[in-house]
């Protein structure tokens, strides 16, 4: 049996897609946690300096995506064919696009500014790219994002509006039904919501 250790803060940020993975398929892994200010004890023994790293029997695997792809083709989430499987790392990629657009506004300490400029982000940033969304989940027609069953696809925008709107509000989603419709599904599969219900209590 493979043992899976995926090494990272004690946050969700780019590590919680592979959680989300790993406890969807109800596969056993070490949820090696850390503090911020723990971070230089541990920076030396990554690959590139940077985290998540993923174990597999010892051997290190970095970088974010390449983790959770990994684990979702190990584990029956990277789609059914070889076109479903780059259909659903084209939607992955796009969430790390949207990753990256948020820490203006999560570092933005005074609150006015924050709203402004998170406004901003979802005016040309969100909003246009949740139209693209709604369109294909009508035309996929099954209620997941590619084929006609779940796939790392699903959970990484449930990993990302998930937050997204307990931070900012329901209303990030108002305009997106389907979407809203396929992140309120992956938060009531019975092995996500167990794991929600009972990871550490974080911001981010």
């Amino acid at each position: 049996m493979v043992h899976y250790k995926l090494i990272y803060f004690n946050l969700r940020g780019r590590g919680e897609l592979a959680r989300l993975i790993l406890h969807h398929q109800e596969v056993a892994f070490e949820d090696f946690r850390f503090e911020r200010e723990e971070w230089t004890k541990y920076k030396t023994g990554t690959p590139f300096g940077q985290v998540p790293v993923l174990e597999v029997d010892g051997k290190p695997l970095a970088q974010s995506n390449a983790i959770a792809r990994y684990l979702a083709r190990q584990h029956g989430l990277a789609g059914q064919n070889e076109w479903e499987q780059s259909q659903a790392d084209m939607y992955v990629d796009c969430i790390y696009d949207l990753i990256s657009g948020t820490r203006p506004i999560i570092h933005e300490s005074d609150k006015e500014k924050q709203k402004e400029i998170l406004q901003k982000f979802l005016k040309e940033t969100v909003n246009p790219h949740l139209e693209k969304l709604e369109q294909q989940l009508i035309k996929n027609g099954t209620g997941f994002l590619v084929g006609k069953s779940i796939t790392w696809a699903d959970l990484a925008y449930y990993s990302f509006f998930s937050p997204m709107t307990e931070r900012f509000g329901d209303s990030v989603m108002d305009n997106s039904p389907h979407l809203k419709k396929l992140v309120e599904h992956v938060a009531n599969i019975p092995q996500i919501k167990k794991y929600v219900e009972t990871r550490p209590k974080t911001t981010l």
